[in-house]
């Protein structure tokens, strides 16, 4: 996908730069990624749902929290600093660098998840939801190829096999590589407050059978969890009708909510809202506390940023934070991607198994490797 630059808004580095569909143009956003991953520096780009254009932006380095205007990066787990690669350099003392944290937030796999390790942790997890009576916890696997990806390439590639879906790529040296595109929205601003959705439930696109009762259980435990929290941080939360939303060779359930808000958001209070709700149950489960141990004691590897969110943020009032999955970890030489799908008492790992084969051809229909 060729493009050209916006020339009003097209800067060195530290971004925005904003790109328009240009099949003629000389310049590609590949290059783009191309010199950023050349240089070392910390990048971002990204293709929001249903759009045609594109934006790019790069940084010396990224700075900890949320409040300064940038490209915003959380990892999974939520107690790990949140990132932003900034749009204005803020000074090189602001700056992180990875002596700053005692590890990677991203290591990279060691082997693909085998069949067994998979039906092994879906049996924990089963163990742990009778003693809680039910809930759901996410099962992930990490899918290792041993080839040289072309980064620029795959990121316009999913650019158009998925215009629904928010296409990303960010790097910095805490987080490595990253690339995918996501068909759940975390969270976003709008007029009176701001806005999310349950998505949950998954099966082959254009099924014509009704849900399963193991989907429809999944999704409304999502559903809940999202309206406990927003009741928590006093919001009023108001539903709209569920409707099956296409993502790729799958469909999900899907239901849009609007959190209303009182007074104006401030960068503290969105960083509560968002500490409380990500990981969702969607990518992590329920309890999330009992979720979290199950996961750290049968996954092989750290997922790092998968499943926690990234997207713009430019005030509290103007962000759109998209969950991190359908995604990928890049390394010179590698990738893994990850897929993960929700476990209930009502799982079979077969099913689950084929889920995330499914999940995973979001990427491997869109890879572009180098000669």
């Amino acid at each position: 996908m060729a493009i050209r630059f916006d020339k009003d808004t097209r800067r060195a580095t530290n971004g925005p730069m904003i790109f328009f569909s240009d099949p003629s143009a000389e310049i590609s956003i590949s290059d783009e990624i191309r010199g950023a991953i050349e240089s070392r520096l910390s990048f971002y780009a990204y293709r929001m749902p249903g759009d045609m254009i594109m934006s790019f932006g790069s940084s010396e380095g990224v700075v900890e929290g949320i409040g300064q205007a940038g490209f915003v990066i959380a990892p999974f787990l939520p107690g790990n600093p949140y990132l932003t690669i900034p749009y204005k350099s803020p000074g090189k003392n602001q700056l992180l660098s990875a002596n700053d944290l005692n590890e990677s937030i991203s290591p990279f796999p060691s082997h693909s998840t085998t069949k067994e390790e998979h039906e092994n942790e879906i049996t924990a997890i089963k163990k742990a939801l009778l003693k809680t009576e039910g809930g759901k916890i996410v099962a992930a696997r990490a899918i290792l190829i041993q080839r040289r990806i072309d980064i620029g390439a795959t990121f316009c590639e999913l650019c158009r096999n998925h215009p629904e879906a928010l296409v990303f790529c960010f790097s910095t040296p805490l987080t490595g590589c990253w690339i995918g595109a996501s068909p759940e929205l975390l969270l976003e601003s709008a007029s009176d407050g701001i806005k999310t959705m349950a998505l949950a439930g998954t099966r082959k696109a254009g099924s014509q059978e009704c849900w399963d009762i193991k989907n429809i259980e999944e999704q409304s435990m999502v559903t809940e969890y999202i309206k406990g929290i927003m009741q928590k941080h006093n919001l009023h939360t108001e539903t709209s009708p569920t409707f099956n939303k296409i993502a790729g060779k799958v469909e999900h359930i899907c239901t849009p909510l609007t959190a209303i808000s009182r007074t104006p958001l401030t960068p503290d209070t969105l960083s509560a809202i968002l500490h409380d709700l990500s990981p969702t149950p969607a990518l992590c489960g329920t309890p999330r506390e009992v979720a979290l141990e199950i996961i750290n004691e049968n996954e092989h590897f750290k997922r790092g940023c998968y499943g926690g969110f990234c997207g713009p943020y430019r005030s509290p009032s103007d962000f759109t934070f998209y969950v991190n999955l359908r995604s990928a970890l890049t390394e010179e030489s590698a990738m893994s991607l990850f897929a993960g799908g929700g476990i209930t008492l009502l799982s079979e790992p077969e099913a689950e198994w084929e889920e995330t084969q499914i999940k995973s051809t979001t990427l491997l229909d869109s890879i572009h490797f180098e000669n």
